[in-house]
Parts: C-alpha cells; sequence; structure tokens
C-alpha cells in the first residue's frame, strides 16, 4: 500500500521543494514576478505584471531591453515568491525558460482577452513577450 503522505523532499540546505504542480498553482494564482536576463554585459532584472497561461508566461513591455530579448530569444529566468514575515515562512518559484516576442495576429488577439495592465501606470505597453519554460522549480521555507 503507497504511503498517504511520502516524505517530503528537500534540497540541500534543508528547504521543502515544491511540486511541479504547486509550482504551477503559485504561478497561476499570482501576478507580479521579475524577470532576470543579461544585456550588454550585465545581468539585470525588471519587474513586470503577468499571466500564466498553456504553461508559458505572458506580460506585455513597451520597446527596449525585455523586447529586444524576446525578439533574439535570449535566455531568461523569471521568478515570484512570498513571504510571511510573522510566521517567518516563505515560498519562491524559478522559471528558466526562452523568451519570445509575440507576433501572430491570432495569438496576440487571443492575448488581448486576458486585459493585462502593466504594473507600472505610465507605462505605454505595445508588445507581448511570451516565455517558454524550460525548467520550473520551486522551494518552500517553513
Amino acid at each position: 500500500m503507497n504511503d498517504p503522505n511520502p516524505a517530503v523532499q528537500t534540497d540541500h540546505i534543508g528547504l521543502e521543494i515544491l511540486s511541479g504542480a504547486e509550482c504551477d498553482s503559485l504561478l497561476a494564482s499570482n501576478q507580479i514576478g521579475r524577470m532576470a536576463f543579461v544585456a550588454d554585459g550585465d545581468v539585470v532584472i525588471f519587474p513586470v505584471n503577468y499571466r500564466y497561461i498553456n504553461h508559458t508566461i505572458v506580460f506585455r513591455t513597451a520597446d527596449g531591453t525585455k523586447l529586444e530579448v524576446a525578439a533574439n530569444h535570449r535566455p531568461v529566468a523569471f521568478e515570484i515568491d512570498g513571504y510571511d514575515t510573522d510566521a517567518k515562512t516563505g515560498w519562491s518559484v524559478l522559471v528558466k525558460g526562452i523568451a519570445r516576442y509575440v507576433m501572430e495576429d491570432e495569438e496576440e488577439a487571443e492575448l488581448a482577452e486576458l486585459d493585462l495592465r502593466p504594473w507600472a501606470p505610465l507605462t505605454r505597453v505595445r508588445r507581448w513577450v511570451r516565455i517558454s519554460p524550460e525548467e520550473i522549480t520551486g522551494r518552500k521555507i517553513v
């Protein structure tokens, strides 16, 4: 008979490893994340307002560095997290993948239905970017 409560898996420092389903759930239930990549020899990180759809991350951006990375199909990291200061518990989900600029009219029309607004109210948003995950991992501090 299978054990209904298998031992919790931990990483090399003792943090609980989140399952793929837990990572998917956290990605789907949050809307602000950070995209990291290398630009002009420097590592940069930018907050973005996103949605997790069909196991991909989508967000809107104006012309600039993020769009350039996507247009060139470059590797990126995307991270979300949460922390409860009173309970001293938290979690983090890290996505590694390739960013691409969404150019097909059909796909843009489908994404436009999301009514996704930028996290910074003055941003002039014009373009869609999709991050296709190659790896998704998560950890929890308990």
